[in-house]
């Protein structure tokens, strides 16, 4: 018996760190360094089928994004809204992660109402959990997506004011900076921009290659007047 709480100790201690090391990828923009994570030999036994549904959900509805939101492209997206909805016993978790991935369908058609009122869901969702001290959606939080996804429907404001909700429920992150400082730029709040941009930049030695692109643009716009510090002009 001791034996086999122990094998059943570790198991579930490797099973807690792929799904820490896919969130910190996720973090980090790196999605397929966290779908390595979570389809990595040896987890076989952990239930991360709902984590792997979502993040391939999320990155589908990108791509369709990237493609016009037509029927063909959000196939696999409404396949992983079908899978979410086959794992209702999961509970509050899988009802957010479904609200998130129906939100990013309706993004991926700028269909921005039907998209609010879905994150708005999914959002109290996971408000409520968090008021019981328990966690969100999984690897990504829905007040996280909820900066990405009004950062792409183009509305600047409310994706700055998610970013900032999301920096306080679920901690900074490299993500959610860069989120923040590009919802900034296309505001104009030229010095809050500036800063956000700063902070990437001061990471920019333990990011990976899948944030080169928002590097490189944090570059570019710091190296305009308005952000260098006084006295260097």
């Amino acid at each position: 018996m001791v034996v086999v709480a122990l094998l059943l100790l570790a198991q579930s201690a490797r099973c807690d760190a792929a799904l820490l090391a896919a969130r910190t990828h996720v973090l980090r923009m790196d999605t397929a360094r966290a779908e390595a994570a979570l389809t990595a030999r040896g987890l076989q036994a952990c239930d991360l089928e709902l984590p792997l549904i979502y993040l391939r959900g999320l990155v589908a509805a990108r791509a369709a994004y990237a493609k016009g939101g037509d029927d063909a492209s959000l196939a696999p997206v409404r396949a992983a809204i079908a899978a979410v909805g086959e794992r209702a016993a999961l509970g509050d978790v899988a009802e957010i992660v479904g609200f998130v991935l129906r939100a990013a369908v309706a993004a991926a058609q700028s269909e921005r109402d039907e998209m609010s009122v879905l994150l708005a869901q999914a959002l109290q969702v996971e408000r409520g959990r968090g008021a019981r001290g328990l966690g969100g959606a999984p690897l990504i939080a829905a007040h996280e997506m909820a900066g990405d996804l009004w950062l792409q429907v183009h509305r600047f404001d409310e994706a700055a004011a998610a970013y900032r909700v999301a920096r306080g429920y679920a901690a900074d992150s490299p993500r959610v900076t860069a989120g923040l400082a590009r919802a900034l730029a296309r505001q104009n709040q030229v010095a809050q921009a500036c800063e956000e941009y700063r902070r990437l930049t001061a990471q920019a030695g333990a990011l990976p290659p899948s944030m080169l692109e928002e590097l490189t643009e944090a570059a570019r716009y710091l190296r305009q007047p308005a952000c260098r510090a006084p006295g260097r002009r």
